[in-house]
């Protein structure tokens, strides 16, 4: 494997600015701003500099029904298998699909322990407010009913 042309500290800026503001690999280059370098190169750089492929570009995602995600599989497994031949890397990727939809699984039933976790906290959050404005309006009242309510006589000492 034949080395390409050393990068210079101006075009390695320039990468770290491309990541640090978002932009894919693929992004990167089809700005064009990395004339000559082919994808691999600037991919090999990123991890040189350690930028990685995903800083800057994670995002919160939304986390698909356990369904919609094993008819993913099922779809690409069926692919897989319409071929007349499989290689040993179809079917380590046979593998892996196996292996990511049970991994999967098991995350999203945690995923859906913690969420009825998260709102019965919500619900118990709700309902100590409900009670501390309650206590606040009776000791209010409370308060009220002190200050219109005339002594008594054996409160007066007589």
């Amino acid at each position: 494997m034949g080395r390409g042309k050393r990068w210079t500290d101006a075009e390695n800026t320039l990468l770290m600015e491309m990541v640090q503001q978002g932009l894919s690999l693929d992004a990167i280059v089809k700005s064009g701003k990395f004339e000559g370098r082919t994808p691999q190169a600037i991919a090999k750089q990123m991890e040189r500099l350690k930028l990685g492929f995903f800083v800057g570009q994670i995002s919160k995602a939304e986390i698909p029904e356990f369904q919609e995600v094993l008819a993913r599989y099922v779809d690409a497994f069926n692919k897989l298998c319409e071929k007349d031949e499989l290689s040993k890397e179809d079917l380590e990727r046979i593998r892996l699909i196996f292996t990511a939809a049970w991994k999967y699984r098991e995350l999203y039933r945690e995923y859906e322990k913690w969420e009825e976790i998260k709102a019965r906290i919500d619900k118990l959050d709700a309902d100590v407010k409900m009670l501390m404005e309650t206590r606040a309006r009776k000791a209010e009242a409370e308060a009220k009913a002190q200050q219109t309510t005339p002594p008594t006589e054996s409160a007066a000492g007589g």
